[in-house]
């Protein structure tokens, strides 16, 4: 899932939260892990890609899951979809919330 134009975020807060959230999210699933000396854990793994559909969502779900716990601790990511057209492109939907007590 290299693009991530069809990330959006919705009722957080003011628009510069909404941003500064929006540009963490992208960031950390657009690295991959491994590769920025230093922070070698931020970033997701890339084993998913090979899986079907099904588990590649789950695994991709569970690992955004707990980096943003990690790396954007000011929401939570509620729910990961992704779907798929007839050319094989891949679209995903990222349900996010901020945390309880978060101003």
């Amino acid at each position: 899932m290299g693009y991530t134009d069809k990330i959006k975020i919705v009722s957080l807060g003011d628009a510069s939260f909404v941003q500064e959230i929006d540009v963490r999210l992208r960031t950390l699933i657009l690295c991959t892990e491994n590769t920025i000396p230093g922070s070698r854990a931020f970033g997701l793994p890339r084993d998913y890609l090979d899986s079907n559909l099904n588990e590649a969502q789950n695994l991709f779900a569970i690992e955004l899951q707990d980096k943003a716990d990690r790396y954007v601790p000011e929401v939570s990511v509620e729910s990961v979809s992704i779907d798929y057209d007839l050319q094989g492109l891949l679209s995903g939907t990222i349900n996010v919330e901020r945390r309880v007590g978060d101003d």
